[in-house]
C-alpha cells in the first residue's frame, strides 16, 4: 500500500493544483492511465478515520448562501445651513439612533469668528431601509442646498465572491484528503504548504463578502454643516448740524493723531540733530568772536606802544 500510493500522490497532487481534480474519481482514472494495472482506493476503501475526518472538516466549514435577491447598496449626501454647528450635530446624533444607526465620522467647528467660513461633517450609518426616514429628518435640521443620493448594483460581485468561496473550499477539502494519503515527509509538507495558501485566500474571499453585506445592509449619509451668513445692513447717513459737528470733531482727531503721529516720527531725528548740531554751532560762535580781535591787534601802527596804565 505504500508503494501505490507514492506512486499515485504526485499525480493527484499535480491535478489538485491546477483546478482540474473535481473528484477522487478522476485521480483514480489518470492514475490507471500512468501506472497500468496499479488501482487507487475509492473512498469506500478508505480508512474509517480518514473518512471522519473529511465529514467532520465539511460539517464545520459554514456553507454560502445562494444569492436570490438583488443586492444595492445606497448612500446619500447631505450639505444643510444651520445657525449653530453645536446644536445641529446633537440632533444628527439622535437621528441616527432613533433610526437604529450610529455616527461613524464627525468633525465640527463652532464658536468664534471663524466658524462662519468653517464647515463641519458629520457621517451617519444606518440599515438601508431607515435610509429614507433618516434623510427626511436631517432636512428638518436646517435649510437644505444639496442632496444627492447613489445606489450601486454589487449582485455581480456578491455572486462571484460567494461562487469563488464555494470552489475554494471545495478544493481545501481536497487538499485536507490528500493530506492523508501522503506517504513521505516531502510530500505532506508541498501539500501543508498549498493548503494553508487556500485557506490564507478563502479567509480574504470571507472577508470580501463580509464588507459587501455591510454594504447592502448600511447606508452612510454623509451630512456638511455650514453657517448662516450674518449679512449687517448698510448704515443709514446722518445730516444736519449734529452730524456735521461730529463729522468736524472726527475730522480734528484725525488731524490730531496725525500731527501728533508726524512729531513722534521726526522726534528721534531732532534729538541727534541736538546732539550733533549745538556743539557745531557752539564751536562756530566762538571762532566767529575770536577772529575781530585778532584783526584790531594787527591793523595798530607799529612804533606806537600800547597806552600804559
Amino acid at each position: 500500500m505504500p508503494s501505490l500510493t507514492r506512486t499515485v500522490l504526485p499525480l493527484a497532487l499535480a491535478c489538485a493544483l491546477l483546478g482540474g481534480c473535481s473528484s477522487l474519481s478522476s485521480s483514480t482514472s489518470q492514475a490507471d492511465t500512468a501506472g497500468g494495472n496499479a488501482r487507487v482506493p475509492d473512498a469506500g476503501a478508505l480508512p474509517a478515520q480518514t473518512t471522519e475526518t473529511q465529514t467532520k472538516t465539511d460539517s464545520t466549514l459554514p456553507q454560502t448562501p445562494v444569492v436570490d435577491t438583488q443586492q444595492i447598496t445606497r448612500s446619500a449626501t447631505m450639505t444643510v445651513v444651520v445657525s449653530d454647528e453645536s446644536a445641529a450635530a446633537t440632533r444628527l446624533r439622535a437621528i441616527a439612533t432613533a433610526h437604529g444607526g450610529v455616527v461613524t465620522t464627525e468633525n465640527v467647528v463652532s464658536g468664534g469668528e471663524k466658524s462662519y467660513y468653517a464647515t463641519s461633517t458629520i457621517v451617519l450609518s444606518v440599515p438601508a431601509d431607515e435610509l429614507d426616514g433618516a434623510l427626511t429628518d436631517i432636512a428638518a435640521v436646517g435649510e437644505v442646498t444639496l442632496r444627492t443620493i447613489q445606489s450601486t448594483d454589487v449582485t455581480a460581485k456578491v455572486a462571484d465572491v460567494g461562487s469563488r468561496i464555494t470552489t475554494m473550499r471545495a478544493s481545501i477539502a481536497r487538499m485536507q484528503e490528500l493530506l492523508t494519503r501522503a506517504g513521505s515527509v516531502t510530500e505532506i509538507a508541498q501539500v501543508e504548504t498549498e493548503l494553508t495558501n487556500r485557506e490564507a485566500d478563502l479567509e480574504s474571499l470571507l472577508a470580501q463578502q463580509k464588507v459587501l453585506a455591510q454594504r447592502v445592509a448600511q447606508s452612510p449619509i454623509t451630512v456638511t454643516l455650514t453657517r448662516v451668513a450674518v449679512v449687517e445692513p448698510n448704515p443709514v447717513p446722518e445730516t444736519g448740524f449734529i452730524a456735521g459737528l461730529k463729522a468736524g470733531w472726527h475730522a480734528l482727531k484725525v488731524f490730531g493723531v496725525a500731527l501728533l503721529t508726524v512729531v513722534g516720527a521726526l522726534l528721534p531725528f531732532l534729538a541727534v540733530l541736538a546732539l550733533i548740531g549745538v556743539p557745531v554751532v557752539w564751536l562756530v560762535r566762538r571762532r566767529g568772536g575770536a577772529r575781530p580781535k585778532v584783526s584790531a591787534e594787527s591793523n595798530r601802527p607799529s612804533g606806537e606802544d600800547a597806552p600804559t596804565l
